[in-house]
């Protein structure tokens, strides 16, 4: 009887064991899927995020370079018009034929638009531009269309205006960007390219490929909507229609992998810069998402077969508190695993300012509040003037180490209760509460006054830095926090303006 009671416990003991361990087996590979769902749908949106942010940082690349280039050909104008004025003085038809060869025999003829008339007879005495105009109003209508800027040089009744077409500067700029996007790289086989839509209707010969740093010898071939993917799919239709109706889209479709014969799911942003008719996109395979889940998939396995081991001897002790301990230590790895994974999301990794993510919900909820509460906030915005000239000459490494340390200065300069965001690149935004309008030029001083006293050693030199602030508050009239935004952005661009190192607000 003694035995069979022994071998009853035993049975009835074993089989409570199978049971628990087949329950927690259960729950954890019940919360091992929710976890990694979870995770997968928490690097996609940050993927998304750097995907979108990394193609508005190339169409916000392309205006600047488009605003140097024009600021440059300016000046090439305002030096040929002093030139002109030097020589008012020859007759008529020596100038007449000064300004015809100047224009004639320049290295770079395809550069210039120049069109020289007498005022007094109508009569055109050189037309540089294959355009034939009705009047001379007709011409300088034209130009004021047509030329970035154009100057008028008179000498009596002959009259002459000569510019530079802005399609010429936008080819250069055109191809600057194109190489600049195709030495361009980033992990896990990221890459930006660019078509040229001709064609928003769609249909065969729709775009062109201009720019693909995976595709280069088919670069300046034709595409059409009615090309499908690996599965059948019609991926430049899908984006085209997504174009159409809202300038941007996210996707996903079957594509050749960097450097790679293998095909596979990737997803990508999309956006239209309207000037150039160019669809900007970046893409990024899932497989690399993939990667980071195995990762924690392994993780996860090897915690599992830890607390199996722990469970099976205290089992021994008591059943149930083997059960409760190992029921909270595995709700503690994943409350930690998503605290850990929220902080990464919202600090940026680089400068551990706020990530741009983090900082759009702490705009949105500051407006919220002030239109709840009327509490007043400033909004600040800066970037670090000439900071692509440090990336040009020094590297991206001394470029970044610049980053951390104008942040490390900035938050040793506000207040505790401000917040300080990396909002893309070398821009940065600031929130501060409770800042009064008389307050906001001391306290941008403070800020100018603090990165411009900068020493960062590189190698035998010391870089310094100074940045153009912007501040603004938020309205009434605001719609959403997009619109403070717009406002700082003036404001810093005002302070370019001036010189640079400076602060305004508007």
């Amino acid at each position: 009887m003694k035995n069979k009671y022994k071998a009853l416990t035993f049975i009835v003991s074993s089989t409570m064991c199978l049971i628990i361990i087949y329950l927690h087996l259960y729950s954890h590979e019940k919360t091992q899927e929710i976890y990694l769902e979870q995770t997968e749908a928490a690097i996609i949106d940050i993927k998304k995020d750097f995907l979108k942010d990394t193609v508005n940082n190339i169409s916000v690349e392309i205006d600047k370079l488009r605003e140097s280039k024009y600021a440059n050909y300016e000046k090439n104008i305002d030096s040929r018009y002093r030139r002109f004025q030097d020589e008012l003085y020859l007759a008529d038809e020596e100038f007449v034929k000064i300004f015809i060869d100047r224009f004639n025999e320049d290295l770079h003829t395809d550069m210039w638009t120049a069109f020289l008339w007498n005022e007094k007879t109508g009569e055109v005495l050189y037309n540089s531009s294959e355009t034939k105009f009705e009047s001379i109003e007709k011409a300088e209508e034209n130009f004021k269309k047509e030329l970035t800027s154009y100057a008028l040089v008179g000498k009596g009744d002959i009259q002459g205006a000569f510019g530079v077409s802005k399609l010429y500067i936008d080819e250069i700029v055109k191809k600057e960007m194109g190489n600049l996007i195709r030495m361009r790289s980033f992990s896990n086989g990221s890459y930006i390219w660019i078509n040229e839509i001709i064609n928003f209707a769609g249909g065969k010969d729709y775009a062109i490929r201009k720019v693909h740093p995976n595709l280069i010898d088919e670069e300046g071939s034709y595409l059409s909507t009615d090309m499908k993917d690996a599965e059948g799919d019609f991926p430049y239709l899908e984006e085209l229609n997504g174009i159409n109706e809202a300038g941007e889209v996210f996707s996903s479709y079957y594509f050749k992998e960097l450097n790679s014969s293998k095909i596979s799911k990737k997803i990508t942003y999309a956006k239209l810069y309207e000037d150039y008719n160019w669809v900007i996109a970046m893409g990024v395979h899932l497989d690399a998402i993939d990667v980071y889940t195995q990762k924690i998939n392994s993780e996860i396995d090897s915690l599992s077969s830890e607390s199996i081991i722990r469970l099976l001897g205290l089992i021994l002790v008591i059943l149930l508190i083997g059960f409760s301990i190992l029921y909270l230590i595995d709700k503690k790895h994943v409350l930690n695993s998503t605290k850990i994974l929220e902080k990464e999301i919202n600090l940026d990794s680089l400068t551990k300012a706020a990530s741009r993510r983090s900082g759009e919900l702490n705009l949105s909820g500051s407006f919220k509040q002030f239109i709840s509460t009327g509490k007043k906030t400033a909004i600040m915005m800066f970037d670090i003037d000439n900071f692509k000239d440090v990336n040009d000459k020094y590297g991206h490494e001394i470029g970044d180490l610049v980053l951390v340390e104008v942040v490390r200065s900035i938050n040793h300069t506000i207040r505790t209760s401000d917040q300080f965001i990396r909002w893309g690149g070398d821009e940065f935004v600031g929130i501060f509460p409770d800042l009064k309008e008389e307050e906001v030029l001391s306290v941008g001083v403070k800020l100018l006054d603090a990165i411009s006293s900068l020493e960062i050693p590189v190698e035998n030199e010391v870089i310094s830095v100074t940045i153009s602030v912007g501040f603004s508050f938020f309205k009434d009239s605001d719609s959403d926090y997009n619109d403070v935004l717009k406002r700082v952005d003036d404001a810093m661009y005002k302070s370019k303006l001036q010189g640079k190192n400076k602060v305004n607000i508007v």
